[in-house]
């Protein structure tokens, strides 16, 4: 498909907007940050937009850095979800200066750069054919200018299903809506059959208790969904397999306590404050994603005994 040369006008719309993000942002950061009130963040559940307001402080702090997180935390579109996978994390770690972290599957987000800022030694791990481009064009540009400096990030390449790391490696690991995507072959962008994807999932989360340090953190954020009840997802256009079925992307919401929770308390995780998570509150409207109805998000966060 060609696609058609953009106009004038819509150069310049584009740029206002840009800079409208770059000049939010900007007011943020003089806005003073919200302080924590004490209680922690729910862990282990399916989202809800009504957790959102509660991680305003963990917002603040983000949005104040670059535009893509302040896109993130913003969104009307993304309907708080982003607030909530990010927030919960920032909840539960108090501090970050020398914590070894290792983000799997970063693509284009900055957050590996606010988890350096905020003091962490970083790496982060993708494929050698990034599923995700960087942003380019005029938008880095501007952040490029008006976005805080990370430090030092070390970048691998490779896969979550054999990480290229030592034992005991790491003190926190996070793994940001990416372990739903272990439905396709890439970069041939073909289709897994779900007992695949199954079989992927427990080497992924295998490897990362193994190069966890005892002690130490996994954080994953995913999809799930209700798949008998879901009709359209909004994402579809954007699917990384050319084929496969209509609804993809996420994993069937009753299957995901098995796949996710009992698995890793199975293999000497703890999880930190237990497990909150129902299938039944997919059906409830406040729990939908952007992705529309019966579409959820959740995060889990295990500790290694």
């Amino acid at each position: 498909m060609t696609l058609a040369t953009p106009t004038t006008r819509e150069r310049l719309s584009y740029g206002w907007r840009v800079l409208g993000k770059a000049s939010g942002m900007l007011s943020a950061r003089l806005r003073p940050v919200a302080t924590r009130t004490g209680t922690p963040a729910a862990a282990n559940v399916m989202f809800n937009s009504a957790l959102a307001p509660a991680l305003g402080p963990e917002r603040s702090a983000l949005e104040r850095f670059d535009l893509y997180l302040y896109e993130a935390m913003n969104s009307s579109r993304l309907a708080g979800q982003i607030v909530f996978e990010y927030g919960t994390l920032l909840r539960a770690i108090d501090r970050w200066p020398n914590l070894r972290v290792l983000d799997i599957g970063t693509g284009r987000s900055t957050f590996p750069r606010w988890m350096s800022r905020a003091g962490a030694v970083v790496t982060t791990l993708d494929l050698s054919t990034p599923a995700e481009r960087s942003w380019g064009g005029f938008q880095q540009r501007v952040n490029d200018v008006v976005g805080r400096r990370p430090g030092v990030i070390g970048a691998v390449t490779g896969s979550m299903r054999c990480l290229p790391f030592a034992d005991a490696s790491f003190d926190l690991l996070t793994s940001l809506s990416v372990i739903e995507h272990l439905d396709t072959d890439l970069p041939d962008r073909t289709f897994v059959p779900y007992d695949e994807q199954r079989r992927r999932l427990a080497q992924s989360l295998d490897e990362m208790i193994r190069v966890a340090k005892p002690g130490g953190y996994i954080y994953i954020t995913s999809e799930c969904c209700d798949f008998e009840r879901a009709t359209t997802d909004a994402w579809k256009p954007a699917y990384y397999h050319d084929e496969g079925p209509a609804l993809s992307g996420a994993w069937p919401v009753q299957d995901v306590p098995r796949l996710f929770y009992e698995y890793v308390a199975a293999r000497g995780c703890a999880l930190v404050g237990g497990m909150r998570f129902a299938a039944s509150d997919i059906l409830r409207t406040d729990h939908w994603t952007w992705r529309g109805p019966y579409f959820g998000g959740f995060a889990v966060l295990a500790r290694k005994q």
